[in-house]
């Protein structure tokens, strides 16, 4: 009779109730300010940052010339200059510098190839038969002389580039010394660093 409704009891030991929280959002640690950027807003912003080409397609072909014709004369002046930092890639390396000098630093017959090509040419455009005939004969043995040499130079310049820098860097050496002598010296690319006999120019 005098007991108390349970409804009406007030425990001591209960939790505080605490009012509503916001949902949690993704705008990081508070005080930042501003709402996280997307991926994709965020790649387009890296993009603009690292230079990326400009939209329009046109400016883009056109600024992407222009950075190989940049690229394509600083090469060019590096061959001339000797500065190996900026030559062609097929002229980079210790391989192919001992190539080269391998190749200038003796006269070679294959120098005489291309202007006696041109010679049994000439004749060719003569109009008489008979100086005709012995220029196509010249042409020919010319020719065949020429892969005859070529084929031995490029075998002995890849024995010796085995034996000075290793089986790895053979490869494409025996072309690139025929390419080298087929042309006059005065005309090769890059220009010779070496004198008839081997020496180093000074």
């Amino acid at each position: 009779m005098f007991r108390r409704s349970s409804s009406a009891k007030q425990p001591s030991d209960a939790a505080p109730v605490e009012p509503d929280q916001p949902p949690a959002t993704p705008e990081g640690p508070a005080g930042k300010g501003r709402p996280t950027p997307s991926r994709r807003d965020a790649e387009a912003a890296r993009k603009q940052r690292l230079g990326a080409l400009p939209a329009d397609p046109k400016a883009a072909r056109r600024r992407e010339r222009e950075a190989q014709r940049a690229g394509y004369d600083r090469s060019r002046q590096a061959l001339k200059s000797g500065d190996e930092r900026y030559y062609p890639a097929r002229d980079q390396g210790k391989a192919r510098a001992f190539v080269r000098d391998y190749v200038d630093g003796r006269f070679r017959l294959l120098e005489l190839l291309m202007p006696l090509v041109v010679l049994s040419w000439l004749t060719l455009v003569t109009g008489r038969s008979g100086i005709i005939v012995v220029g196509e004969l010249a042409m020919e043995v010319v020719v065949v002389v020429g892969l005859v040499l070529g084929v031995w130079l490029g075998f002995r310049v890849k024995r010796a580039v085995a034996a000075e820098f290793g089986q790895d860097e053979v490869r494409g050496s025996g072309f690139y010394a025929f390419s080298r002598a087929l042309m006059p010296r005065f005309m090769r690319q890059p220009k010779p660093k070496v004198t008839m006999g081997g020496r180093p120019k000074v």
